[in-house]
């Protein structure tokens, strides 16, 4: 039941939004009716491809639609005026048409990736249909933006009128679960320093927890990092439901930040401590353990959680003043401990700041935030090339089975279909695994438009009647729509979306049980035909998809510094975080979680160690030794021929090595600011092995044990 429970029990939101759908199709079908435009039912499937849960996604999603869909029909007339009179041209411009628009669509982000995919999947409708009807291209280019412009309108009307004001309700209650969240693996971090052994010269053992997956802190990590990343989405919308919201878009923004921050330090701090706390002093982690509390159970008492950190903080500082608890000199192992706590007080403290603000409301309006979002960005030009000439070779199949059966409506759908479907694909991470929430959603609505169009429409006598029938398949897909587990939300959309298209809301138009089950087939061979591209050509394995996003990450390392390390860690999470979530299969076994978060921390770590390296007055060996270091880890993951396991091992040996030797730089200058310095080098060098080190065991194993090996950490220094 609890695989039911969306559409048994389903939520309040899910209801409004159920409801609001329901609402925006039944407006969409009527005025299209009553405006009497070429194809009502189409302006029913924009609604159900614009409308989102998020009522300021909607309304912004339709401005895009809007926009694409007139580029989409400049673009289609284009195409019938220079080669209007050949199908073999015709289909020829339309596959480099829709390439172009995937390649875009791939390589921006949010409303731009979603009007240059609309610019695409139009343009085939004009061009399609301008050769299979008896009507001028203009003609149809101007029907299908009037239908489009339609719904966007109705949609952002029904979206603005009728949502309740419940956006930002929402917004902070899941800020708030993700804080209590946060707040719960600072519990976790803090209780390894409960597993200290009494012997502080017995060996450490890294493979102890290997059976354990409850131990695995990659999960809790990922998933964390994903709420977050989900959060910085959706406050870019929240405006447009409830204006009064810009006031906070800064701070609010500021605070997604923050939260990455702290998962970083805590990611690289919890998997560095995982099976070697016999041979560190945790002291300064134990520090963390009563606001770690407060968090996890009080995340809405930010003045609570701040007075907490702030202890932490004072009581780490005082540690630092002291030797070290296991009586010894302390190590480079406890120099990260120790920093590395005092930081994430630090940083808890002023999350906390900013959480309160944002509760009690208290900030001033905004002035404009000058720099785009870092989700604006474009993000990866090799995958963007590669869809691009999957797009142009499913297209270009489509096109020539299109030239030779031109006449047959199953080749005319077929072609229009694939010019929607590979834009969409394209802006997906797994688009193959994506194919099976299409057929799952196509198969559903073939099913209920086939009872409607034979059983109900023949004797529906009225508009009110035709709602009657369309409305349930509407509701029961707008609640699989509103829930957040893709699972359910696409094949939802899909359902909806090919509902619109097969239910014949015009009398005269309702088609024979032949011409039916053609139009079925057709769609069901624009997806086989695109999974198969998608599958067949350039073929990457979810490996090598690592470690192109590793390229993009040294390059960006490479060229970014000047920018804030906010923005770069923002990106770092945004380019790598997708990567875990896909299915991996056979041959392919590895801990895609583990090693995404292990490329995140070499990334993060890695910059933080050049920065620095560049503001302290190495000795001139030392100094080379980071750049040599740096370049080699670029040419590892970035070169012309990838690096093996065997050498990122090395590669990890030799950056703790360097670790070592910053640290005995660091101890012996006089300035106690370049000591400080030096050592927060030695910290980063030393934490960069450490992911380095816990990247090889990702591959070693299918299923991640707790730690990485790590190079021993417990010689002294200097």
């Amino acid at each position: 039941m609890n695989r039911l429970a969306w559409l048994f029990a389903p939520t309040i939101d899910q209801l409004l939004f159920s409801l609001r759908l329901c609402t925006a199709i039944a407006l969409a079908l009527y005025l299209a009716m009553w405006l009497q435009l070429d194809r009502p039912y189409w302006s029913a499937l924009e609604v159900a491809v614009m409308i989102q849960p998020v009522p300021g996604m909607a309304v912004v999603r339709g401005f895009s639609r809007a926009t694409g869909t007139i580029v989409a029909g400049c673009a289609g007339l284009a195409i019938m005026a220079a080669f209007g009179q050949s199908y073999e041209l015709s289909a020829a411009a339309l596959a480099l048409w829709v390439a172009f628009c995937a390649f875009w669509a791939n390589l921006l982000r949010n409303n731009l990736s979603y009007g240059f995919a609309i610019a695409g999947f139009i343009a085939g409708v004009t061009v399609m249909l301008s050769h299979t009807l008896n009507q001028p291209p203009f003609e149809i280019a101007v029907a299908r933006t009037s239908e489009c412009v339609l719904a966007a309108m109705v949609t952002a009307a029904v979206n603005v009128l009728l949502a309740p004001p419940a956006g930002i309700r929402n917004y902070f209650n899941s800020r708030i679960a993700l804080l209590r969240d946060l707040g719960r693996e600072f519990g976790g971090l803090a209780a390894l320093s409960s597993r200290a052994s009494a012997d502080p010269d017995q060996p450490p053992d890294n493979n102890k927890a290997d059976g354990n997956p409850d131990d695995d802190p990659h999960p809790a990590l990922q998933a964390l990092a994903a709420q977050t990343l989900a959060l910085e989405q959706t406050r870019q919308y929240v405006r447009y439901e409830a204006p009064q919201f810009a006031q906070f878009d800064r701070i609010a923004r500021r605070l997604d930040y923050d939260i990455l921050s702290l998962i970083s330090a805590t990611s690289s701090l919890h998997i560095y401590l995982a099976g070697r706390t016999e041979h560190v002093d945790t002291q300064p982690v134990a520090a963390l353990a009563e606001p770690a509390r407060r968090l996890a159970e009080r995340p809405e008492d930010a003045e609570d959680a701040k007075q907490a950190f702030d202890a932490a903080h004072d009581e780490i500082r005082a540690l630092a003043r002291e030797p070290a608890a296991h009586g010894r000199r302390r190590t480079l192992a406890d120099y990260v401990v120790l920093s590395r706590a005092l930081g994430l007080a630090g940083r808890g403290r002023a999350a906390m700041t900013t959480h309160g603000l944002l509760i009690a409301e208290r900030e001033h309006p905004s002035d404009h935030i000058d720099r785009r979002s870092e989700f604006g960005q474009p993000m990866d030009l090799r995958q963007a090339l590669r869809n691009s000439l999957r797009t142009l070779t499913a297209v270009s199949l489509g096109g020539a089975f299109w030239v030779n059966f031109h006449n047959q409506l199953p080749a005319v759908l077929m072609m229009i279909l694939l010019s929607a479907l590979t834009t969409i694909f394209a802006t997906l991470p797994n688009p193959v695994a994506a194919a099976g929430g299409f057929a799952k959603g196509l198969s559903i609505a073939a099913v209920a438009a086939f009872v409607i169009d034979f059983l109900v429409l023949p004797q529906a006598t009225s508009y009110a009647t035709l709602m009657l029938a369309m409305l349930p398949v509407v509701f029961v897909g707008g609640l699989a729509m509103a829930m957040p587990d893709p699972g359910l939300a696409l094949p939802g959309r899909i359902s909806i979306v090919m509902f619109s298209l097969l239910v014949h809301v015009q009398n005269g138009m309702l088609p024979s049980f032949t011409t039916y089950i053609q139009i079925v087939l057709g769609i069901f061979g624009a997806i086989g035909l695109t999974v198969l591209a998608f599958r067949l050509v350039l073929p990457v394995s979810p490996r090598q998809r690592l470690r192109e996003q590793m390229v993009g990450v040294f390059d960006e390392l490479a060229r970014d510094r000047r920018h804030s390390r906010e923005r770069f860690e923002t990106r770092m999470y945004d380019r790598l975080n997708a990567l875990a979530l896909s299915n991996i299969e056979q041959p392919y076994r590895f801990s895609a979680r583990q090693a995404v978060l292990a490329a995140i921390n070499i990334g993060l770590e890695a910059r933080s160690l050049v920065v620095l390296a560049e503001r302290i007055a190495l000795p001139k060996a030392l100094g080379a030794g980071v750049r040599d270091e740096m370049e080699a880890l670029r040419s590892l993951f970035a070169g012309r021929s990838p690096g093996s396991i065997e050498q990122v091992a090395d590669r990890a040996r030799a950056v703790h090595d360097l670790a070592q030797r910053l640290l005995g730089h660091a101890v012996a200058l006089e300035s106690e600011a370049e000591r400080r310095l030096g050592i927060r080098a030695a910290i980063c060098a030393e934490l960069t092995a450490s992911a380095l080190a816990d990247y090889v065991q990702a591959f070693e194993h299918g299923q991640p044990p707790l730690a990485a090996p790590t190079p021993a950490a417990n010689e002294t220094a200097g």
